[in-house]
């Protein structure tokens, strides 16, 4: 979380609770670097936690990712517009309504959530608080399924490499289809809801696309993925597509709500600090420099963006980290929902994945080219800054050996025309893998700036 003062008032902040998205950066890590910038750049932005930080402190800056996903929600975070009243109120009674089709027994008792126990449900836990192994309630529960007809649209496909017969590397552990990670129940909730939300898309794109991202946000609690876990929140646990035997079937109007409030209370503070902000997104790799403050949002492999960049006081490198993340198996069933029954052209396009720059060997990714791509990436980067520059790249790993040689790599290709300085630590809020595994890993900075 991060407070901020506006106007004699504290606002409290926290971008990391509207979207789960693995190992972001922490906000804290960039914002000291960044309020010493006039104008920045992040090619590998994720989520958009630069482009936050540079509006706290008034930067401008470029930021730009291969993954649409990415981009979308950077966008989405960013921008300032604002849920509408009448938008929740509309959500609102979508809701409602599949809450008493799919979620509601004869007694009028309303299910939280389901404990399944492989193909079994165990145990039904209400939204009053109780909890119910009565098995003619359980069984009432299952009929309102099986009765259920999918009527409307939801994405088809495998979790396999577009073009190829390649299943993912961190996919489910048998081939299975889109469909096939959600139960009949919230399938028909989430492709439901769906159908409403594109409907005010179709009319009103903003905030169409606000409530996309609430959708996406809210999409692994719909999923198979949920373990019930007593020591913890529901929540989509490894980086993978993986359905454990224990698990909960959770309320997804219930999460989509939650989340939609969540989403709405944020837009209402941060839509007052980025007023003076023009806010741009491309999906074409277009370059905008507006005249005033700005943050360009902008699709593009960070191998080709780069000659388009102005000379800059900071630029952000943050890629995957190694094997750790492969970003573009973890947004694959978020750009499939995103690219709609309208096939929405921002989303259409997924060859981008042979470019994403990770180790993953699936796709001929070895650790050798990993290091070139990254050696590329510094070296172009390095070349572009202003006299005064620093370029700020940022790796994890839990092999501090493995950390060194690939920095001994990079400042080999950077040359000796740059100063470099390294550190090495162990953060301070530890990634959401790092805290499954009780693995330590390491967080390593390398600052490079031209040499005087």
């Amino acid at each position: 979380m991060l407070f901020i003062g506006l106007r004699g008032e504290m606002l409290m902040f926290n971008i990391h609770g509207l979207i789960k998205f693995w190992a972001r950066k922490e906000p804290e890590l960039i914002l000291h670097e960044i309020r010493e910038a006039g104008l920045i750049a992040d090619p590998f932005c994720g989520s958009g936690s630069s482009g936050f930080c540079a509006i706290l402190v008034s930067a401008s800056g470029f930021l730009s990712d291969i993954n649409p996903v990415s981009v979308f929600i950077a966008y989405n975070i960013l921008n300032n517009k604002t849920l509408k009243t009448e938008t929740i109120e509309t959500m609102k009674e979508v809701c409602s309504e599949i809450d008493e089709e799919v979620y509601t027994l004869r007694n009028l008792n309303k299910v939280d959530f389901a404990i399944w126990d492989g193909d079994k449900v165990i145990l039904l836990k209400f939204t009053s608080g109780r909890n119910i192994r009565n098995r003619s309630l359980i069984k009432e529960y299952m009929v309102i399924e099986e009765n259920l007809k999918t009527k409307f649209w939801y994405p088809k496909g495998k979790f396999v490499y577009p073009g190829t017969d390649i299943d993912f590397r961190d996919g489910p552990h048998r081939p299975i289809e889109i469909k096939d990670l959600f139960t009949k129940r919230n399938l028909y909730a989430a492709s439901k809801l769906y159908y409403y939300i594109e409907k005010i898309w179709r009319r009103d794109k903003s905030q169409g696309d606000l409530l996309k991202l609430v959708f996406i946000a809210s999409l692994a609690n719909a999923t198979k993925m949920i373990p019930h876990a007593k020591s913890s929140g529901p929540s989509w646990k490894i980086p993978r597509y993986w359905i454990p035997s224990l698990r909960e079937e959770r309320n997804f109007c219930k999460t989509f709500l939650r989340r939609l409030l969540l989403l709405y209370s944020f837009k209402e503070k941060w839509s007052t600090i980025a007023s003076n902000y023009q806010i741009t997104v491309s999906f074409d790799e277009e370059i905008i420099t507006p005249r005033k403050k700005f943050i360009h949002i902008c699709r593009a492999d960070a191998l080709d963006i780069y000659s388009e960049l102005p000379k800059l006081d900071l630029i952000i490198l943050d890629p995957p980290h190694y094997d750790e993340i492969n970003y573009f198996e973890l947004t694959y069933l978020w750009q499939k929902w995103l690219e709609g029954n309208y096939n929405d052209v921002r989303f259409k396009y997924y060859d981008y994945w042979n470019r994403e720059i990770c180790v993953n060997r699936k796709t001929d990714k070895d650790l050798e080219w990993y290091n070139t791509k990254l050696c590329e990436v510094a070296s172009y980067y390095a070349n572009h800054l202003r006299k005064n520059g620093k370029v700020i790249l940022i790796l994890h790993n839990k092999d501090r050996n493995l950390l060194k040689r690939t920095i001994r790599k990079i400042k080999k290709a950077v040359g000796n025309d740059f100063m470099f300085k390294t550190s090495y630590k162990f953060p301070r809020i530890p990634s959401s893998t790092q805290g499954l595994h009780k693995h330590k890993k390491y967080l390593c900075i390398l600052k490079i700036s031209r040499a005087s």
